[in-house]
């Protein structure tokens, strides 16, 4: 059938420039309930430092890179703020999708029908949409739609399009968006809603009301409600209001850069929900135990409460077996979806999850952190490559050493600038590699690796702490220098490293606890604790370092992570600068400063400027943090699966391309 659609899209110059394609979403940090008893402050003690610096092997070679055809994606010219422009094609949905620049030849025609099978790594606790693409995403996300969205095809490096809004349109200098809705939409036709507002919601026409509620919900939900994500991409939102219908406006407090691209890909964006559903959930969320609302407790009757105008809709829930989704027959992309639902089976042990895709039980393995184990990697290059896919890809997370700047030492920078120092990259690329593949990105701050956003690797290499060879042992004897100075001749102190349970974080605080003591002779002990502990703990700055996932980007916009890091106002206890303004307010001041400066910049050459200013700063001065080498995980799918593919940092964007896959059983 065919159809006249206006795309509105915006050619980003904010893209992204890797190597390799990318992947998934890791889960946030969790909440903790009960608190826990404080940790013993780092103290001075009489271990000696070594005698000299351990001498590292010269410059290692590159990490050898799975041998695999990964496309690359150009990086953009540094540009002003680009113009909507409107793109009409008189072809069906797919025709237009199959024209555009992310299609692959290789891919051949389009199939309808079939079952599309999910290797889940996680079980199902809550499908709030404004949650996002976490481990559990595909199991709820394909309900909803976006306002916008990035090319499903092309991610990061792609163009900003409509989704539910047909055009929008940046006003007041930013101040102001309009969004022209779609018009034509419907919720889809639930059976399984409660009676009380299966009238109001099953079939009901999307209109500005919706797109109100649903920001508004998720911008302002109600105290106990822990979606985050679009809060923190949006909390410059001052308002919002309908024109019509049909016409959306939203306003803010200030024009910030990242405005748009967070509309398209922040976390949670994909969550537009009917009014009166929600007026029923925020009523129902008020009068009971906010513990057993109904977004957070998925049971087999509340995930098929789940109603949007998506491409699929929830079909069945069995607690921690499986879920399953079924092709909506009244979505408004005409054509679309190409398969006819989705199982995920939830298949926690990643050993098992395995066997299940190379014996067929499964089409997709899971991803993020749950991706394939490098010896999976191998065994399926080895036996099974002409049956899989798999594409090596950035993560949309970067590990790290939060450093608590509150506690002695760590408040004097060059203590926390010696830690620095002492790391051997070379050990951690070593420590990350199995069977000749590399499963991180040497050159890293906190920017992602290969955005315009990122010192270029050519710097970062000759930079203190991230040097090869004599540099590196020059590195490692400065360290010794700066604690000496701190604190005495031989004078070293000990360390706690507090890491979540799981093996791929207790390996960050091993490596550590062996660069300390081998480069500096600092005693390093690891504190291995269960989610809500290390929450509690975490929020109550109880520890002296924390390893985890430190380092985070949704859109590949330096708020991401910057706002998290050094905003008091904004900032999360898993990602903060610890005790920043207490140990060096003059410098927390200066980045403060810099940090609203780029955010305002609307000229992305400028902005590039500041933000790199702001990356030196942190990586020869500041130090809250220390970063490691950037994560590489490795997803993989049967060959049956046509029409998917990942990109650099896709976590919030791959949600769009269920719609557009189609099975190849043949």
């Amino acid at each position: 059938m065919k159809l006249i659609s206006i795309l509105m899209v915006i050619s980003l110059s904010t893209v992204i420039c890797a190597f390799f394609a990318c992947a998934a979403q890791e889960a946030s940090a969790p909440m903790a309930p009960a608190p826990a008893p404080a940790a013993a402050p780092a103290a001075a003690s009489d271990i000696a430092a070594p005698a000299a610096p351990a001498i590292p092997a010269a410059a290692a070679p590159a990490a050898p890179q799975l041998a695999l055809a990964v496309p690359s994606v150009p990086k953009a010219k540094p540009t002003a703020v680009p113009t909507p422009v409107a793109k009409s094609a008189d072809v069906t949905w797919m025709q237009t999708y199959l024209e555009g620049p992310g299609y692959k030849a290789a891919w051949r025609e389009p199939k309808k029908g079939g079952i599309m099978r999910y290797g889940a790594s996680h079980k199902l606790d809550g499908h709030d949409p404004n949650y996002g693409h976490s481990f559990e995403g595909p199991q709820f996300l394909p309900t909803y739609n976006a306002l916008l969205r990035y090319d499903p095809w092309k991610g990061l490096g792609g163009q900003i399009e409509g989704d539910l809004a047909e055009t929008w349109e940046v006003q007041d200098g930013g101040l102001t968006v309009v969004f022209k809705l779609r018009e034509g939409i419907t919720f889809q036709r639930n059976s399984n809603l409660p009676a009380e507002i299966m009238d109001q919601v099953s079939g009901d026409s999307f209109t500005c009301e919706d797109a109100q509620a649903s920001l508004d919900f998720a911008v302002n939900p109600p105290e106990g409600i822990l979606h985050s994500g679009p809060r923190a991409a949006l909390n410059h939102m001052s308002g919002s209001s309908c024109v019509d219908d049909y016409t959306f406006k939203v306003t803010f407090e200030e024009a910030l850069a990242r405005t748009i691209p967070q509309f398209a890909g922040a976390l949670g964006m994909p969550h537009n929900m009917d009014k009166d559903f929600i007026d029923w959930y925020l009523n129902h969320y008020n009068t009971t135990d906010p513990q057993e609302n109904f977004l957070d407790q998925t049971t087999p009757e509340t995930y098929l409460y789940g109603t949007g105008t998506g491409a699929f809709v929830p079909h069945e829930f069995e607690v921690d077996v499986q879920s399953k989704i079924r092709a909506n027959p009244d979505y408004w992309r005409e054509g679309l979806p190409l398969i006819e639902g989705m199982d995920q089976f939830i298949i926690t042990d990643a050993t098992a999850r395995f066997s299940a895709l190379i014996t067929k039980q499964v089409d997709y393995y899971g991803e993020g952190s749950a991706s394939l184990l490098p010896a999976h990697v191998e065994q399926i290059q080895a036996r099974f490559k002409d049956k899989f896919t798999i594409q090596p890809t950035l993560h949309s997370w970067g590990k790290g050493i939060q450093i608590n700047s509150l506690r002695e030492p760590f408040n004097d920078r060059n203590i926390r600038m010696a830690m620095h120092l002492a790391l051997d990259r070379d050990d951690w690329v070593d420590f990350n590699m199995a069977a000749g593949i590399s499963g991180v990105h040497r050159h890293t701050l906190w920017m992602p690796p290969g955005s315009i956003w990122a010192l270029p690797d050519e710097e970062l290499g000759e930079m203190p702490g991230w040097r090869r060879g004599q540099g590196k042992i020059d590195d490692i004897a400065e360290a010794n220098r700066l604690l000496d100075e701190a604190l005495g001749s031989g004078i070293r102190f000990s360390v706690e490293c507090m890491a979540q349970g799981a093996q791929m974080y207790i390996d960050g605080c091993e490596y550590f606890q062996d660069q300390m003591k081998r480069n500096l002779g600092v005693e390093v002990t690891i504190s291995s604790v269960e989610s809500a502990v290390q929450g509690d703990r975490g929020r109550g700055s109880q520890y002296d370092v924390h390893y985890g996932s430190k380092v985070l980007t949704n859109v590949a916009d330096p708020d991401d992570f910057y706002m998290i890091h050094l905003i008091k106002e904004r900032e999360s206890w898993y990602y903060r600068g610890t005790g920043r303004e207490e140990a060096e307010p003059e410098l927390t001041a200066k980045l403060v400063d810099l940090v609203g400066r780029q955010s305002r910049e609307l000229d992305v050459a400028k902005r590039v400027e500041i933000v790199h200013d702001i990356e030196r700063i942190l990586a020869t001065e500041a130090m809250f943090s220390i970063p490691f080498p950037w994560t590489y995980i490795f997803p993989a799918w049967s060959n049956e699966i046509k029409g998917w593919t990942l990109y650099p940092h896709p976590s919030q964007n791959k949600w769009a391309q269920w719609e557009r896959l189609w099975l190849d059983r043949n």
